[in-house]
C-alpha cells in the first residue's frame, strides 16, 4: 500500500492521499490549497514568479536549511517530509506585513506586481539564511527573479535597508538622523535606506514533527499516477533494483531539466525515480595521495560551488586551477533557485550540447563512479568519447552514476572556462568552452592540451586532431594561426545548423581560444621570465575575468512647496493602491479569479 505525501505548508500539516506525479508544488499549492500569492509565468524556471521557500532539517548536523526554489518545476511528490512556505506565509494586511513586503511595497518596488511575491520570498530566505546580507549577496539572491517593470532599481533600493553599510560621513550620514513621523509615514530616499534589522517575529515556526524525527525521511516512496509512476528510494540498493526493473526511467532530483521537458516540450516519462534521499549519492570527500575531490552525484550545484570555494582558500592555488575555473562558470549557472536545487550528475546526464559544466568536466578528464545492480561498480573518464550522441552518454542504460571525482590540477597546468550567452545572468549559453593545457617542467613547450566546446555540435565537442598537432610547440602566437586554421576542419557548423549564428557560433570558438591563449601567455612570462612575444596592454582586458560590482542608483524629483495644496498629488511620493497587496500575495489577478463550473471564457 502506498503512503501519502506528507508535508508542512506555512506551518501546517498536509496529507495528500491520492499525489499525482505530474502535478507540480505550484498547481497544488494554487488549486488545492488556493495560495494564490505563487505565480505561474514562465513555467520554465527562468522568471522566479514562483519562488517559494523549502526548509529541511538535517538530523546530522543538526541544523535547519532554507532554500529557494521554483514551485512550478518543483514536483509536489518531492515535498516529502519538507516544509514550504509561501509569500502567504510571512505576513498579510490582516496579521501584518514582514519587514521585506513592507520595505519593497513603501519603496515603489512594484508596479503590476506579478513577480513581486517572487522577489519577496527570495529576500525572504536571504535574510532567515545570512541576517544581515551584503548587496552582492543580495543581488545574487535576486538573479533568477526578473521583472519587466520597475527596472530594479526601486527594489534594490529597498532591500538595502537589511544591509550592513558603511558611509564616509560616519555619525553625519543622512541615515543615522532621526526621522519626522510625516518621514516615517511615506519613506524619503534617506528613509529608505535606514537600516532596518531583521525581524524574526512573523517567521514561521519550523514544524517540531520534521525537527524531532526523520521518519519521514527514511521512508521509500512510491505514487501511481494517470500517466507516470514516481519512486524514491532512500538506499543505493533500492536505487540500483529500481533501475533494473526500469532501465529507461529517469532519475530526477532538482526535476530542472525533465520538469521543463514534460510541461513545455510534451515529453512522457512512465516512470520517474527521485534518489534525492539516498546517502550515499549526497557525500563530498578528498581524495588521498592528492588525487582530488570525490562528489556525490547528488550534490547541487549550490553546495558544489561553496565547497570549492572553500577547497580554493584552504589549498595551495596550482591543485585548485580547475575549482576556480569552474566557480566561475557556475557564477552564471542559471539562477539561485535552480542551483539549489539541480545536482552535478544531473548536469552532467542530461547531456545537453550547451551545458556549461561538461566542457570543464571533458576538459580535466573528470572520472565518475557508475554502478548497476548486474555488473556492480566501475569507473569512466570523462573524454572525447563519453558522450555518444545528442543526449546520449557512455552510461549504460541500467546504470547509476554515483560520483564524480575532479582532479587536482598539478604545477604546469592550466584551465580555463569561457561562456557567452544573450546576457550575463541566468541564461543558456550560445557557445562555451573548457580548455586545458599542461607543459613540459619549467618551460613552455606543450606536453599535453585539451580543447572542449560546448554550442558546436550535438554533443559537447572536443578537437583532438588540432590538439594532436599542438603538442610539442611552443606556446606563442604561431599556433593562434594554426588553431584558427584547424579548429573549423575539425568542429564544422554547416549552414542551417540548430541554433543558427553558425559564423557569430564559430567567432566565439576562436575568440575563446585568443583569451584562453593570452591567459595562460601571462602567466607563462610572470613564471618563466618570458619577454617575448610581448602582449600589448589593450589585450590585456580580455585576461580579467568579469565581476560585476554592486549596484549604484539615484533619483531625482522636485520636492514640493509648502504652497501646493494637500489635495494636489503631483510630485508628492505616493504609494501605490496596490502595493502592500502585491507584496503579500493578495492582489488578485486574472488567473485568481475563482473558476465556476460551466465558465465560457472568450479571448478576444
Amino acid at each position: 500500500m502506498s503512503l501519502p505525501l506528507i508535508f508542512f505548508v506555512n506551518g501546517r500539516k498536509v496529507v495528500e492521499e491520492n499525489a499525482e506525479p505530474e502535478t507540480s508544488l505550484l498547481e497544488y499549492l494554487r488549486k488545492n490549497l488556493g495560495l494564490k500569492g505563487v505565480k505561474l509565468a514562465c513555467g520554465e524556471g527562468g522568471c522566479g514568479a514562483c519562488t517559494v521557500m523549502v526548509s529541511r532539517y538535517d538530523h546530522e548536523n543538526k541544523k535547519i536549511f532554507h532554500y529557494t526554489v521554483n514551485a512550478c518545476l518543483a514536483p509536489v511528490c518531492a515535498m516529502h517530509g519538507l516544509a514550504v512556505t509561501t509569500v502567504e506565509g510571512i505576513g498579510s494586511i490582516k496579521t501584518g506585513l514582514h519587514p521585506v513586503q513592507e520595505r519593497i511595497s513603501k519603496s515603489f518596488g512594484s508596479q503590476c506586481g506579478y513577480c513581486t511575491p517572487g522577489i519577496v520570498m527570495s529576500m525572504y530566505t536571504l535574510i532567515r539564511n545570512t541576517g544581515q546580507p551584503t548587496t552582492e549577496q543580495i543581488e545574487t539572491a535576486l538573479e533568477g527573479n526578473l521583472c519587466r517593470c520597475t527596472g530594479y532599481r526601486p527594489i534594490l533600493e529597498g532591500f538595502k535597508c537589511f544591509t550592513k553599510k558603511s558611509c564616509g560621513l560616519g555619525e553625519n550620514c543622512c541615515m543615522n538622523r532621526k526621522q519626522s513621523d510625516e518621514e516615517q509615514e511615506l519613506p524619503s530616499s534617506s528613509a529608505m535606506n535606514a537600516s532596518i534589522p531583521p525581524d524574526s517575529t512573523q517567521d514561521p515556526i519550523f514544524p517540531s514533527e520534521l525537527q524531532q524525527s526523520n521518519k519521514l525521511c527514511k521512508q521509500s516512496l512510491k505514487f501511481i499516477g494517470e500517466r507516470t509512476n514516481w519512486f524514491r528510494p532512500v538506499t543505493l540498493k533500492e536505487l540500483l533494483s529500481l533501475k533494473r526493473l526500469y532501465p529507461e526511467a529517469r532519475i530526477v532530483i532538482g526535476n530542472t531539466e525533465v520538469g521543463i521537458e514534460m510541461r513545455q516540450k510534451n515529453m512522457h516519462y512512465p516512470v520517474l525515480i527521485c534518489s534525492s534521499n539516498v546517502p550515499e549519492l549526497q557525500k563530498i570527500q578528498h581524495i588521498k595521495h592528492g588525487i582530488g575531490i570525490k562528489m556525490g552525484a547528488n550534490v547541487t550545484l549550490t553546495r558544489f560551488q561553496e565547497y570549492l570555494e572553500e577547497a580554493v582558500k584552504e589549498l595551495p592555488e596550482p591543485v585548485t586551477r580547475v575549482f576556480t575555473a569552474l566557480i566561475e562558470m557556475l557564477k552564471w549557472f542559471a539562477g539561485t533557485q535552480i542551483r539549489n536545487v539541480a545536482s552535478v550528475a544531473g548536469n552532467i546526464m542530461t547531456a545537453s550540447p550547451i551545458s556549461d559544466l561538461n566542457p570543464l568536466f571533458l576538459a580535466s578528464k573528470v572520472v565518475l563512479e557508475v554502478e548497476s545492480e548486474a555488473r556492480g561498480l566501475r569507473q569512466i573518464v570523462m573524454n572525447e568519447k563519453f558522450f555518444k550522441g545528442y543526449r546520449k552518454t557512455a552510461l549504460q542504460q541500467d546504470e547509476v552514476m554515483i560520483s564524480l571525482t575532479i582532479p587536482f590540477t598539478q604545477e604546469g597546468e592550466y584551465i580555463y572556462g569561457f561562456k557567452q550567452s544573450h546576457r550575463k545572468e541566468d541564461d543558456i549559453a550560445i557557445v562555451n568552452a573548457g580548455l586545458w593545457v599542461r607543459f613540459e617542467n619549467r618551460s613552455n613547450t606543450i606536453a599535453d592540451i585539451c580543447l572542449c566546446f560546448g554550442g558546436m555540435a550535438p554533443i559537447t565537442a572536443s578537437a583532438p586532431k588540432t590538439c594532436k598537432a599542438l603538442i610539442g610547440r611552443t606556446w606563442d602566437d604561431t599556433i593562434v594561426t594554426d588553431v584558427c586554421r584547424l579548429l573549423p576542419e575539425e568542429i564544422q557548423l554547416p549552414h542551417g545548423s540548430p541554433g543558427g549564428m553558425e559564423n557569430f557560433r564559430s567567432s566565439l570558438m576562436f575568440s575563446f581560444f585568443y583569451k584562453f591563449y593570452l591567459n595562460v601567455q601571462i602567466l607563462l612570462q610572470k613564471k618563466l621570465g618570458l619577454l617575448k612575444p610581448k602582449i600589448p596592454e589593450s589585450y590585456k582586458c580580455a585576461v580579467s575575468p568579469y565581476k560585476r560590482d554592486a549596484s549604484k542608483s539615484s533619483q531625482y524629483y522636485e520636492e514640493v512647496t509648502d504652497q501646493q495644496p494637500s489635495i494636489d498629488m503631483v510630485g508628492r511620493l505616493v504609494l501605490h493602491e496596490s502595493a502592500v497587496k502585491h507584496s503579500t500575495g493578495e492582489a488578485v489577478f486574472v488567473d485568481d479569479i475563482p473558476e465556476f463550473k460551466g465558465w465560457l471564457i472568450i479571448w478576444s
